[in-house]
């Protein structure tokens, strides 16, 4: 049987023997009966086909009376991606109804509370170019209180903290974000203003430079170097022109220079002129 003419469900299992041999070094039938609820005859003839497949990746143990990962292992139904593997793990230790593969813990961040029906009514927007009225409530000086206005969105962004949606708005007259967990309320669906197309600043990218700290020692930037993939001490990252600000916030490139400690911010801007040239004129 080829790995190309397995059913979804045998694809499954396979993953998920992948995933236990690399990840967490071994597996036995215990761990499949229990994952997917799988007699044991099953659970062998899982394992026994996949090893007749790849023999190289994983080795039976008699003592131990499980299947070991091999130096030889190569991936076929998994990505060697740490990343989601982590991912992962936050996830399931935030599932109180799974038990913890590993225990993980993350920084309990509270969350921005977004309503539902505003929520609807956005992304109805988007997908049909149309405009709305949102109930915005602003933290700006000479907006205290909440007001309706009319935008026309046209795409959803995060930061990692906190969702915007992208919009031309009818009273500035100009593209801006309006942070989502403010829109108090939404009516009225109208006719479109702009689209996608019209967002300079959403279409135009700017290249970003990183590099490592100078004022860090010789082996501390080049560990930073090869915590952040770079090559020849440098990594550039392409970012829409309107995501530069939140880009230097999350990454807090902005107090870089005030930092006493450089271990505090590892990475600053090479080229930090042009991106505060690139900044300023985006949210301008």
């Amino acid at each position: 049987m080829a790995a190309t003419e397995l059913k979804w469900a045998t694809e499954q299992r396979f993953q998920f023997i992948e995933y236990q041999a690399f990840w967490l070094g071994s597996l036995n039938r215990v761990d499949l009966t229990s994952h997917f609820g799988i007699s044991v005859p099953q659970a062998s003839k899982d394992i026994a086909a996949y090893q007749s497949l790849y023999p190289q990746n994983i080795k039976y143990d008699h003592s131990e009376k499980r299947y070991f990962v091999t130096k030889e292992f190569a991936p076929h139904f998994i990505e060697l991606k740490p990343d989601v593997f982590l991912n992962g793990l936050l996830r399931e230790a935030d599932d109180c109804q799974n038990p913890v593969l590993l225990p993980t813990e993350g920084i309990p961040i509270p969350k921005r509370l977004i309503d539902p029906f505003v929520l609807q009514s956005l992304t109805e927007c988007i997908a049909t170019n149309q405009s709305v009225e949102i109930l915005y409530q602003s933290m700006s000086s000479n907006k205290p209180d909440a007001i309706w206005r009319r935008i026309t969105p046209h795409s959803f962004a995060t930061d990692g903290l906190r969702w915007h949606t992208r919009a031309y708005c009818h009273i500035d007259q100009k593209f801006k974000d309006f942070l989502i967990s403010r829109c108090l309320g939404s009516r009225e669906p109208g006719a479109s203003a702009a689209s996608v197309h019209d967002d300079i600043y959403w279409n135009k990218s700017f290249e970003i430079r990183l590099v490592p700290n100078p004022a860090l020692s010789t082996s501390q930037k080049r560990v930073v170097a090869t915590d952040y993939g770079m090559r020849d001490a440098r990594l550039t990252v392409s970012t829409r022109m309107a995501m530069l600000y939140y880009f230097e916030k999350r990454l807090r490139l902005d107090v870089a220079h005030l930092m006493d400690d450089p271990g505090e911010c590892p990475v600053i801007i090479e080229n930090k002129s042009a991106f505060d040239a690139a900044v300023e004129e985006a949210t301008k």
